[in-house]
């Protein structure tokens, strides 16, 4: 008996087996109710428990006065706060806005007119350019930021739930077949809007002269009369509606008095005549090139007589227009 269980233990049979596993059964049904539900927890709370991060806790920091640009979308916004994740990147900023921040699309023939906005478009999902210094809090404080419309049409679309994704083949096919009758006519047509924007590209930077102007000054004055105010509102009136537009402005002095004191006169009556441009005609200050005082150069009249002198107490304004925005669209007919 003895050595049939010794053999029994070395060499357990399918008997011997079975009994293991029902003893094994048994034990897991003995154990209490806590010591299960902790065995069931174990699993649970061995997995990492994942926190929501601070949606404005940036990565990025900028040191006071930094000058930097951020180019991206906008995560979340929190009052004057902005995060913004760079375009490809990681990098999360924090951008603020002041009351002096600049924000704008650009607008008109090749975008290069500048229309503002309103803050209130600034919103998660718009794609943007930030252009601005390091803050006291290691931010980046907004002086200009700028979008293009078409990104701020996607992020509307998609606040109100109304971006949907269309890639119904049959549809496409249809659009494709649509246009295949007129594709030679199409590759003329693009041929002909190439050139034509390839020549008015290279006319960027030309300029021509539309019109002059000039107005008088009594001797050692800087005040404009009511005929110069007069001339002026003429040229402005004149100059409505013309695209890429600039005003060019010099002021002359006659030849009494001494060459610095001519120098700062004629400087005193641009500023007179921008002044007036600008307060009471509302041109923008950005349409105004380099108004520069001329001293007594370039004199118009003769200096030994009142009538010569008089004629050169000027103030000159010329009117240029870009030749690239304002030449015919030659692919037109």
């Amino acid at each position: 008996m003895r050595h049939s269980t010794a053999s029994a233990l070395q060499d357990p049979g399918p008997s011997t087996a079975h009994l293991a596993c029902r003893l094994a059964v048994l034990a897991l049904l003995a154990l209490p109710a806590p010591a299960l539900a902790q065995a069931d927890a174990t699993p649970a709370s061995a997995s990492p428990t994942v926190t929501a991060p601070d949606p404005l806790v940036p990565n990025v920091s900028y040191a006071p006065g930094q000058y930097a640009k951020v180019e991206g979308t906008i995560v979340s916004r929190k009052g004057d706060a902005l995060l913004v994740r760079r375009q490809n990147t990681q990098e999360l900023s924090v951008v603020t806005l002041t009351e002096h921040t600049d924000i704008e699309s650009p607008t008109g023939v090749l975008n290069l007119e500048r229309k503002k906005q309103d803050m209130a478009m600034l919103k998660p999902g718009l794609f943007l350019k930030v252009r601005g210094h390091g803050g006291d809090q290691k931010e980046l404080v907004a002086e200009r930021i700028s979008f293009h419309k078409g990104a701020l049409k996607v992020t509307n679309q998609i606040s109100s739930g109304q971006v949907e994704l269309k890639e119904d083949h049959e549809a496409l096919e249809t659009k494709v077949n649509a246009t295949t009758d007129s594709l030679n006519a199409a590759r003329s047509r693009a041929r002909a809007e190439f050139s034509s924007i390839a020549t008015r590209i290279a006319d960027l930077d030309a300029y021509d002269e539309k019109f002059t102007g000039s107005v008088r000054f009594a001797t050692g004055s800087a005040m404009l009369t009511a005929e110069a105010k007069s001339t002026l509102d003429s040229l402005v009136s004149i100059g409505k509606g013309l695209n890429g537009s600039l005003v060019e402005i010099a002021g002359f002095a006659d030849s009494r008095g001494g060459a610095e004191y001519n120098q700062r006169l004629s400087q005193r009556r641009v500023e007179a005549v921008v002044a007036y441009l600008t307060q009471e005609q509302s041109v923008p200050l950005r349409k105004i090139v380099n108004p520069t005082g001329m001293g007594t150069s370039k004199p118009i009249g003769s200096n030994e007589t009142e009538e010569g002198r008089a004629l050169n107490r000027r103030v000159e304004i010329r009117v240029l227009v870009n030749r690239g925005m304002n030449a015919p669209d030659s692919s037109k007919p």
